[in-house]
């Protein structure tokens, strides 16, 4: 996707409008960016003389903001709702068949008390995930509800994967499909961990989303608010 500024004398948020394009496009040029994961689920990409159609617009013009947001929302739902990777019900068979102090893990009264703290969040997450379905459901737009997934269920899948690598002990440090438990899914989950915390939007603001539209605390300040964005000081200027 593409969003556009189409009106350099509207405010920052408007003015904006949203396309998307052919990645097979003239003049596109990819280069993955290698994480730490060892994957590339993130690339630059160049655009040199790229021709882009208005029949590729998606939404009204100026109204790109809207469109965006839509789009993160749906990026926060899944994040929120922790389709793949480490869940609760993973880590709660892991902890079933590995030993401390040669008595299986589940009967550590740690281990207990930070697995119901998961599965509590986990049953959270669903019921908050329905709330925004509902939404859906009847043509609402759904609210903060999936700013409160994404800032519940990404740190829970990191500290999941973390606790998972610590029962395993040695184990935890190899990292092969072939070798390692579950394939590998804990080692994956908690070096990819760090970045859906940052996908969608950081914890910071979705904390922020949560003040305002939620708890009603004033907003940050914001010195161009309201000011043409061709008007907005600059380094330049």
């Amino acid at each position: 996707v593409l969003v556009l500024r189409t009106d350099p004398t509207a405010p920052k948020h408007q003015g904006l409008t949203y396309f998307f394009i052919d990645m097979k496009s003239a003049g596109i040029e990819v280069k993955p960016i290698r994480q730490i994961s060892g994957g590339a689920n993130f690339n630059e990409v160049y655009f040199t003389d790229v021709r882009v159609s208005d029949s590729q617009r998606l939404g009204a013009v100026g109204q790109g903001w809207q469109v965006a947001l839509t789009t993160l929302m749906n990026e926060r739902a899944s994040i929120g709702g922790g389709g793949g990777g480490v869940n609760f019900d993973s880590v709660f068979d892991l902890a079933t068949r590995v030993n401390i102090d040669d008595a299986p893990a589940i009967e550590d009264k740690n281990v207990r008390a930070q697995l119901a703290t998961w599965y509590a969040q986990e049953s959270g997450l669903k019921f908050n995930g329905y709330r925004s379905m509902t939404a859906l459901s009847r043509g609402e737009i759904p609210g903060p509800e999936n700013s409160i997934g994404k800032l519940v269920g990404a740190p829970k899948q990191q500290d999941m994967a973390s606790f998972a690598l610590d029962l395993l002990e040695s184990g935890g440090a190899i990292w092969d499909p072939e070798l390692s438990e579950a394939a590998g899914m804990f080692q994956a989950t908690y070096m990819a961990s760090p970045g859906l915390r940052i996908a969608g939007g950081t914890d910071e603001i979705m904390a922020n989303i949560i003040a305002e539209r939620v708890l009603g605390l004033p907003q940050d300040i914001r010195v161009d608010k309201g000011i043409p964005f061709n008007e907005v000081p600059t380094s330049n200027s």
